[in-house]
């Protein structure tokens, strides 16, 4: 399944080097994440939350596993999940990162959909209320819109994959900034 995201551009991976030490890092990491569940449904009150910090997950000394919290009237969806480990060489901090944008949510949904349009086909196929010249406009507006319904949660989740990578190199770099 993995190599199956991999193909269809759902995990990517993003590598940064650092001037900084791996406990000095994990320090600010930790100061800069709130401790919490990256599960799907975890983030429903995260707006409501009165934290400054922009991620939440948990951050150990050897990996971490974080999430973009969810914000009041962020249009952005924040489905990506980063997760990661670091090592030290020399004096830089080598930060391995893994992007997933997919979720084991989003598979009943695919299938439903797969399903209800299947069912909707068959039915405009065998249905003799539909005249012989108004089944092939039928057709196409079915498979116009199944592609849709299929296509947007796809590019959403590519899309939050391209953001999570562009905020966690921005983020990442900043954290090695003294204050």
């Amino acid at each position: 399944m993995k190599e199956f995201l991999k193909k269809i551009r759902l995990i990517d991976y993003l590598v940064i080097d650092l001037d900084i030490t791996k406990n000095e890092f994990i320090t600010k990491l930790k100061e800069n994440v709130d401790e919490g569940s990256t599960g799907f449904m975890s983030d429903s009150f995260d707006m409501f939350s009165s934290s400054k910090n922009e991620y939440k997950g948990h951050v150990g000394f050897e990996n971490f596993k974080i999430k973009r919290r969810k914000r009041l009237f962020d249009t952005t969806m924040n489905l990506a999940v980063a997760s990661g480990t670091y090592r030290q060489k020399d004096n830089l901090l080598i930060i391995n990162t893994e992007i997933n944008g997919f979720s084991g949510m989003m598979i009943p949904l695919y299938i439903f959909i797969l399903i209800f349009y299947s069912i909707f086909i068959v039915m405009f196929l065998f249905s003799d209320s539909i005249g012989g010249g108004g089944i092939v406009p039928a057709l196409f507006f079915t498979a116009v819109h199944a592609s849709l319904m299929l296509g947007l949660p796809y590019f959403m989740m590519r899309r939050s994959i391209k953001n999570m990578k562009r905020e966690l190199d921005r983020d990442f770099y900043y954290l090695t900034r003294k204050r």
